[in-house]
């Protein structure tokens, strides 16, 4: 039994929709549809009535498995914590994360899984979310934390941050209070991801131009660098805000004044579902929740009231 579809099914059973089972799963809809296909096959029944407009609804024999899935799936879920912090087979693991991920929490993390799970080596690589996705589903890495999902079957997709994304530059580079013209910001150095990250597609949609014909294009692949470029006023750039906050209170970057926001961009901690190696899940679980604790301390701390 695959735990992934069992759990598939049970979280689409209780929301009675596809898509608000892929949102929670973080996952597309195909592949939910799969995943639930490929449950009724192994078990020879079909769990649900599926009418075109409607919200999912349960057949007879679908309805008698929930109680017994859903207790299932806490069983396992005991299990895994019970024993995946003392897996004697695996006594190394890879983490590949993006720079993004590193300057919001790599310090807590570290010392949190270092406490949590003394006797395995945590080899931590500074990747591209590109180069973290591609080395994942290879097998050059355990866990990824990056920008976005990895929408494959076999691929678990636990949410880590949503960072709210600013468009920033040196006071120096752009003077005034007003909304810089399109014309304007084509003659100014736009310091920018490369070409197949997400962000590059998500600047390229916020300026209506998707090969971002026109823009003077410096390719960044560093988050430091350019943070440092965009500090000597090299070009402006889109960053995320809470890991410009002293920069943003010190007056050494300025917000540029675009009338739309730029969408918040969503980071996951990605792993192969292999109930053969238990930490994989147990360190993805662990290091989502010092995310979230690092999100609600920066929420909660005083001196970032505005």
């Amino acid at each position: 039994m695959n735990l992934r579809f069992l759990e598939t099914f049970v979280r689409a059973a209780r929301l009675k929709k596809m898509t608000l089972a892929a949102e929670e799963l973080h996952a597309s809809q195909a592949a939910v549809s799969a995943r639930i296909a490929a449950f009724e096959e192994e078990l020879g029944v079909r769990v649900f009535v599926r009418e075109k407009g409607k919200q999912l609804s349960l057949t007879p024999v679908g309805s008698e498995m929930l109680a017994p899935a859903e207790e299932l799936l806490a069983h396992a879920r005991a299990f895994t914590s019970r024993f995946a912090t003392t897996d004697a087979r695996l006594s190394q693991i890879s983490i590949g994360l993006s720079g993004t991920v590193a300057q919001a929490i790599l310090e807590p993390m570290a010392a949190t899984l270092a406490k949590q799970w003394p006797n395995v080596t945590v080899h931590l690589q500074s990747l591209t979310s590109t180069d973290i996705r591609q080395q994942l589903l290879e097998g050059a890495l355990d866990i990824g934390l990056l920008l976005g999902s990895i929408e494959e079957p076999t691929v678990v997709n636990r949410k880590l941050l949503e960072l709210e994304y600013i468009w920033v530059c040196s006071p120096s580079l752009m003077a005034g209070g007003v909304e810089p013209s399109l014309d304007r910001l084509k003659q100014l150095p736009l310091l920018c991801y490369p070409v197949d990250s997400l962000v590059y597609s998500a600047i390229g949609a916020y300026f209506a131009s998707p090969q971002m014909q026109g823009f003077k294009l410096i390719v960044v692949r560093s988050l430091s660098v350019m943070l440092r470029l965009v500090r000597a006023g090299a070009g402006y750039a889109v960053l995320p805000a809470e890991l410009i906050r002293d920069e943003l209170d010190s007056g050494t970057l300025a917000p540029i004044p675009f009338s739309r926001p730029f969408p918040n961009q969503t980071y996951f901690a990605s792993y192969i579902d292999q109930p053969a190696i238990p930490l994989r899940a147990a360190m993805a679980d662990c290091i989502c929740e010092v995310a979230r604790q690092v999100s609600s301390s920066e929420v909660e701390d005083p001196s970032r009231a505005e």
